[in-house]
């Protein structure tokens, strides 16, 4: 596994990065480079291959921040809303990779020709979970953003990182089948790994406080969402629908969860409790939406509607009204994060 810094790869664009850092700031940033707090990054392959790209809540701006011959996806920002964590993909090789937020300063994590995905961030912003299928299984490894040294989390055959506890001291993570079925947490230094459950759960996430673990399961036939307490105790059946939900987040204030659910037919976006009462459908398309995402305030959400048979990014209150397009074209603009 290579683990290395490659800013020297880039340097022949220095001079180039340095206008558009400079660009995306005055363009996007509403309080400044080091907050972002208005900046939706999401993945697009309109320009003939997968870039990260962001938009500000008004669709006003778009910029690419990765040109580059690979494919760029998934991007995932920081707690501190300073760095985006992605994969790239060349032909033959996969990597996760760190960036600012105008695009500039990429730190590569690790890369081989393994593939890398389910990129998740510590609170602090410091450390790096991820998954790497290697040959004898999918494993999970820790990394630090400053000197990057990854190391395994555990030695079972981890699918998912589902997510870290608010202190930095927990990891959560899914082994969707065989005898270690169920999910697990474990500090990051590889110490006191606790099974939760031994079902058929998956995409685990911590509540903000850390208190409860939110997750998905196939335990009574069709993918329903459960919560729990942290030590897996007090389990809880949240949704019960003949159909699936699935895409699951806490809101910031950890009052309600966001999903997407197929009742109605066709996927859209609902809100509820975090005890399971008042679910709120707040999405009407006959078109599949999907990938709900908090704004870092609660106030909006994000998805991915496709609405003309392509995803685009859209924007609305939590209540689901002022719903506004962000993306207007015949590409596939996807995996918004906030």
């Amino acid at each position: 596994m290579a683990r290395l810094k490659y800013r020297a790869n880039l340097q022949p664009r220095i001079t180039v990065w340095s206008v558009m850092a400079a660009l995306v700031c005055v363009a996007i940033f509403t309080v400044g480079c080091e907050s972002a707090s208005d900046s939706i990054f999401f993945t697009s392959d309109r320009d003939g291959n997968s870039e990260i790209y962001v938009v500000d809540s008004r669709g006003e701006s778009q910029i690419n921040l990765t040109e580059t011959s690979d494919d760029e996806s998934t991007p995932v920002v920081s707690p501190s809303r300073k760095l985006i964590a992605f994969r790239s993909q060349s032909r033959d090789q996969s990597s996760v990779e760190v960036m600012s937020v105008d695009g500039s300063a990429r730190t590569l994590i690790n890369k081989g020709f393994e593939v890398h995905r389910s990129q998740r961030w510590s609170d602090d912003s410091k450390r790096i979970a991820y998954v790497m299928e290697q040959m004898d299984g999918p494993t999970i490894f820790v990394a630090t953003v400053e000197e990057p040294e990854p190391i395994p989390l555990t030695a079972i055959a981890a699918d998912e990182v589902g997510d870290w506890s608010d202190d930095g001291n927990s990891v959560v993570f899914a082994v969707r089948s065989g005898k270690d079925r169920g999910l697990w947490v474990r500090n990051p230094d590889g110490v006191n790994e606790v099974r939760l459950t031994e079902t058929a759960d998956y995409a685990p996430v911590w509540s903000p406080n850390s208190d409860q673990i939110a997750f998905l399961s196939t335990r009574d036939g069709n993918p329903e969402i459960y919560i729990m307490s942290s030590d897996g105790t007090d389990q809880a059946r949240i949704t019960e629908t003949e159909a699936d939900e699935y895409d699951l987040v806490w809101s910031p204030n950890g009052r309600q969860l966001l999903f997407i659910s197929e009742r109605d037919g066709n996927p859209e976006v609902y809100v509820s409790g975090a005890d399971g009462k008042e679910q709120i459908r707040l999405t009407l398309n006959s078109a599949m939406d999907a990938r709900p995402v908090w704004s870092p305030n609660g106030k909006k959400i994000v998805f991915v509607s496709y609405l003309d048979g392509d995803g685009e990014i859209f924007v609305m209150k939590a209540d689901g009204s002022d719903q506004i397009r962000l993306t207007n074209n015949e590409a596939e603009d996807t995996d918004p994060s906030w």
